[in-house]
């Protein structure tokens, strides 16, 4: 029986022609990631997508990382094939490089239509985002809708210029938390030093009443004192004089 079945598939082989004869692979080799990717350089463009503006995309590179700290990655390939998760694979091509702090990779499948936005770990919370990664791939899918072709420099322009402006946002915050930080501080310090007077009053007051209680105790003993003196010395001159005695007629 096998060997019936392979006459027969070879027959249909024959019959359908060269070409046309397509051995399926395994689940797992459909589902395998593209080769990996050189991303050392600022930008890998094999297709010259950038053309004559690859210069000026690079000048803008070198003032967003000047300007912001932000290293920019750009990979122009012709489609994501062999992945159903570009972002994942984006993602896991910039981690393979062990990027600086706050890099960011654009990833374009031109014949796809499609652009990725991957964060390195490693970057500040205002970069990484999820709303400011999506900030940065809607910037850069702008340029590619407009018109009947993509502007791939405008693209790339477009996202570094968002960058610029995630930045000042987050540059504009800090004046704020370090005036609402300060502000705390001193609210903190008046009502440590308003309770302080409070203390110092209560107890300038106890005292004072107290040295008042004693004052009156030893005025009252001491008038006491005064009184029984007074009372002895009478009783004193009495009895130094004597009864008097009636005369005897």
């Amino acid at each position: 029986m096998q060997f019936v079945s392979l006459v027969l598939t070879l027959a249909i082989a024959l019959m359908t022609g060269p070409g046309l004869f397509v051995v399926t692979g395994s689940r797992e080799a459909a589902a395998a990631t593209p080769a990996k990717v050189d991303i050392s350089s600022d930008i890998t463009d094999p297709q010259n997508l950038l053309g004559g503006d690859a210069s000026h995309v690079n000048d803008e590179i070198a003032a967003v990382k000047e300007q912001t700290g932000v290293t920019v990655r750009l990979l122009y390939l012709a489609n994501f094939t062999g992945t159903n998760d570009p972002d994942k694979w984006a993602a896991e091509t910039l981690q393979s490089t062990n990027p600086p702090a706050n890099t960011v990779l654009l990833a374009v499948a031109s014949n796809d239509g499609r652009l990725v936005v991957a964060v390195s770990h490693n970057s500040d919370n205002w970069i990484k985002s999820k709303d400011h990664v999506a900030a940065l791939s809607q910037a850069a899918l702008g340029p590619i809708q407009k018109g009947d072709n993509p502007d791939w420099p405008g693209s790339a322009c477009s996202m570094m210029d968002e960058i610029k402006t995630l930045h000042q946002q987050e540059a504009s915050k800090r004046p704020k938390i370090i005036i609402g930080v300060c502000v705390g501080v001193g609210v903190i310090v008046l009502i440590a030093v308003a309770v302080a007077l409070v203390i110092r009053r209560r107890k300038s007051s106890l005292g004072a009443h107290s040295v008042k209680s004693g004052s009156n105790r030893r005025h009252g003993k001491e008038k006491n004192n005064g009184m029984a003196a007074g009372g002895s010395g009478k009783s004193g001159k009495e009895n130094a004089k004597g009864p008097k005695h009636r005369k005897k007629h």
